[in-house]
């Protein structure tokens, strides 16, 4: 699909790569338009006015910036901000003085759009003065220099007036282009202005953003009209969109705070299928005293497994070198526990029907002095002082077929096992075996490596 097509479709677009893949690129090749802005992504300067730089200004649009950007660059950016700030402030008393719906809306001043401004900043806010602006602390009354502002707070400010601005141009099918709005801004303060891009621009406009931060595309809402497009290349010419869904939602804040650091791949995501193989994989990293370094993330079921995985092999690669993820299977019903890769996914499934068959190997019995026999004897034990319990049925099969325990479905009668074995929470006593056993190789049939499988073994809990 092409860039323009996508575009079309939707009201935001998010161009997600990393550094040197062609975001720029492409959005420069869309800059030329006379409804199209382009905001570069090394933006310079000092907020501060400046009367011969507006004189070169171009009264509805900035063309002279064209060239002052040629390299990638606009080392007076924060200067024309400063003059569209003027601008901004003539075009809505002009638009409060000409439309009498607006002019009744008492509450709609400029003011109160230099309070959607102020409320990105936690520490300062600007205030109208006679030239332009001022910014001063939210607590006092006193004028910061310009140049003593934070390249954040500065930043923050100079994209919110271009914003704002845009927004109020009489042009028809306006497209704003951001190139790396992350630029110098902390992962909250990424999240905040795209909440206040959002919020401008749903009625008003479209925005295509290039960007290799995920606190970027985890910024707008469930509700937006969203598309992200990942992008591996230079040379990939047909781009293949998706949009915010449940992954996203699971997903994104297991990259954390900082999602461009090298911290995720330390501690790569593994997705499983329910909470509970994900709170003894929890477990097992608690356990493992830092040796062991997982994300579990619950997909929900085997079902949606492979969407789940197809999704991390489109976006992983656009955000990581040397990317690493992981998913876990259930057996269940599988006649073998082979399962072969997705892409950079490493698929593994367990040899057993499910984790909590691991309490049933022999490393977990011989935890609690028993033999597999001495096991056996306890859930016949069981049956005789259990006549009308529901579930004495399913340990009947269990004891019926118990040299084939590694793959019978024991879920019902799981809390009955435990309370023979342990008074440990299930996922915390079979985390602790792993831990413990993982590197002492045992090839019998019910020992707890065999009931893991090799590849989940290798893949999780060796390296």
């Amino acid at each position: 699909m092409e860039i323009k097509e996508i575009i079309e479709n939707s009201r935001f677009v998010v161009l997600l790569g990393k550094n040197g893949v062609g975001k720029s690129t492409l959005l420069r090749k869309l800059k030329n338009d006379k409804n199209i802005r382009y905001i570069y992504p090394e933006r310079g300067g000092v907020l501060r006015y400046d009367l011969s730089l507006e004189a070169t200004m171009d009264n509805e649009n900035v063309k002279w910036a064209s060239d002052e950007g040629s390299l990638n660059s606009f080392p007076k950016f924060k200067e024309q901000s400063a003059v569209q700030f003027r601008r901004l402030e003539l075009l809505i008393l002009r638009e409060i003085e000409l439309l009498e719906p607006v002019r009744r809306n008492l509450n709609y001043t400029f003011n109160s759009v230099l309070d959607s401004i102020n409320n990105l900043l936690s520490t300062i806010k600007i205030i109208r003065s006679d030239e332009t602006f001022s910014v001063q602390p939210k607590n006092d009354s006193a004028d910061i220099p310009m140049n003593g502002l934070s390249s954040g707070e500065s930043e923050l400010i100079a994209l919110a007036i271009e914003v704002l601005k845009f927004s109020k141009l009489e042009i028809s099918d306006k497209i704003l282009l951001l190139d790396e709005p992350d630029v110098h801004l902390h992962p909250d303060l990424q999240y905040k202005f795209i909440e206040f891009v959002e919020n401008v621009a749903k009625e008003n406009f479209k925005v295509v953003i290039s960007t290799h931060s995920t606190a970027i595309i985890a910024g707008f809402s469930s509700e937006a009209d969203l598309q992200i497009v990942p992008l591996k290349s230079k040379d990939q010419h047909n781009l293949i969109p998706f949009t915010r869904n449940q992954i996203c939602e699971e997903v994104l804040p297991i990259f954390g705070t900082h999602p461009l650091s090298a911290a995720f791949n330390k501690s790569p995501i593994v997705l499983v299928e329910g909470e509970d193989d994900k709170r003894v994989l929890e477990q097992v990293v608690r356990s493992s005293n830092g040796l062991l370094k997982l994300s579990p993330c619950v997909v929900g079921s085997v079902d949606q497994m492979e969407e789940w995985e197809k999704w991390l092999d489109q976006v992983l690669p656009t955000i990581y070198d040397e990317v690493r993820a992981f998913s876990l299977r259930d057996l269940d019903d599988s006649p073998t526990a082979e399962i072969n890769d997705s892409g950079v996914v490493c698929r593994s499934r367990l040899n057993c029907y499910a984790m909590e068959n691991l309490l049933l190997c022999d490393q977990s019995l011989a935890a609690n002095e028993l033999t597999p026999d001495a096991f056996k004897k306890r859930l016949i034990d069981w049956t005789k002082s259990n006549v009308d319990h529901k579930y004495r049925a399913n340990v009947q099969d269990l004891i019926d077929s118990y040299d084939n325990r590694r793959i019978i479905k024991i879920k019902n009668i799981r809390n009955i096992i435990v309370g023979i074995l342990t008074s440990k929470p299930w996922e915390v006593f079979v985390a602790n075996l792993i831990t413990e056993h993982r590197l002492k190789y045992d090839s019998s049939p019910h020992s707890l490596h065999t009931y893991l499988g090799q590849k989940a073994l290798k893949n999780l809990f060796t390296y």
